[in-house]
């Protein structure tokens, strides 16, 4: 059986070392002040320490490298050479060192946090300008994303977490945390006739065009459950990918449409003087929305923090309510 292959002489293996950066450090400190007594002061050492570090390098390196008068420690000219070589060494170890700290500190202080469209327009920029302005050091990173690639984005730590309705996505292998739920309004243009009332029956909607989001299919299958099969079906149905092109066609009066009144209480996505909103009478459309995450990813304390911002700024919102009176409990479609 041959004999396994020795490591060349200049390899890691056959160059352990002896010593640390502390030695190196005192020896530097003392290399600097020209005393023992001063470098441990500096170091916050005993001096009998001070002097350990010193023997233990001067044995590492098998020669002497201070010289002792009656007023200084000065370098012997091997302590000299030696001074030479190990300060940029050391030097460029706290550039790194300070380096990935400063990195490690500046990635505890953001938040990356993604939504849909809707949500990241109308209810995320309102919290985050209070946040930002409460925790100047934190950066909120927000990310504007369609909700099939939410729970991509969550799986790959591209996010710590993301605000979406459950039943949206995918969210196998996902944790989800509940907050609230939101009711779907019915909107219009401003003096629909449909909506003079402040609520809707949903055999009302079938006399006019129903403009829809495209991730809202679930709801469009409820509500045409609701009408049942023997009743009037909903006459055109038009699917649309962006709520801002959905609230064009609705006020050039193109057709309704359903949004979640989370979105509604925000204010500034519906103008009065455009647009109407009812509530459905005899069904309720409803979605539960929370923050989903990977389970076991580490949160750091500004992700924590600007989370429960985000949890108090959404129930406040939903606690708000859309001054419609409630529907009828007959046929309730909580779309989980």
């Amino acid at each position: 059986m041959s004999a396994a292959p020795r490591a060349p002489k200049n390899s890691v293996a056959s160059s352990r070392l002896s010593i640390g950066t502390e030695e190196l450090e005192t020896f530097l400190v003392i290399a600097e002040l020209g005393s023992f007594s001063k470098a441990a002061e500096r170091l916050f050492l005993a001096q009998p320490s001070i002097s350990n570090r010193v023997q233990r390098l001067e044995r590492a390196v098998s020669t002497r490298l201070f010289e002792r008068t009656t007023r200084a420690v000065v370098l012997t000219p091997a302590g000299t050479r030696l001074r030479q070589r190990i300060e940029p060494i050391i030097r460029g170890l706290r550039d790194v060192l300070d380096e990935f700290k400063s990195e490690g500190e500046s990635r505890k202080r953001l938040v990356s946090v993604a939504a849909t469209p809707m949500l990241s327009a109308v209810l995320l920029p309102p919290l985050i300008q209070r946040f930002s302005k409460a925790h100047p050091t934190v950066r909120i990173e927000l990310h504007d994303e369609l909700t099939p690639h939410l729970a991509s984005d969550i799986r790959s730590q591209r996010i710590d977490f993301a605000v979406l309705a459950r039943g949206a996505a995918s969210l196998t292998g996902i944790a989800f945390e509940p907050v609230t739920h939101s009711r779907f309004m019915i909107v219009g243009p401003h003096g629909h006739p449909a909506l003079s009332r402040g609520t809707v029956a949903a055999k009302d909607l079938t006399q006019y065009p129903l403009l829809v989001l495209s991730g809202y299919h679930r709801e469009l299958e409820a509500l045409t459950e609701a009408l049942g099969a023997s009743g009037p079906s909903l006459s055109t149905v038009n699917t649309i990918g962006k709520v801002s092109t959905l609230l064009g066609f609705v006020s050039a009066g193109l057709g309704l449409t359903l949004l979640p009144s989370l979105a509604l209480n925000v204010g500034g996505i519906i103008d009065s003087r455009q647009f109407d909103i009812a509530s459905l009478e005899d069904v309720c459309l409803a979605r539960e929305y929370g923050f989903a995450s990977l389970p076991g990813h580490k949160w750091s304390p500004a992700a924590k923090a600007f989370a429960s911002a985000l949890r108090d700024h959404i129930l406040a919102k939903s606690s708000i309510g859309t001054a419609m009176p409630s529907p009828a409990p007959s046929k309730v479609r909580s779309r989980a």
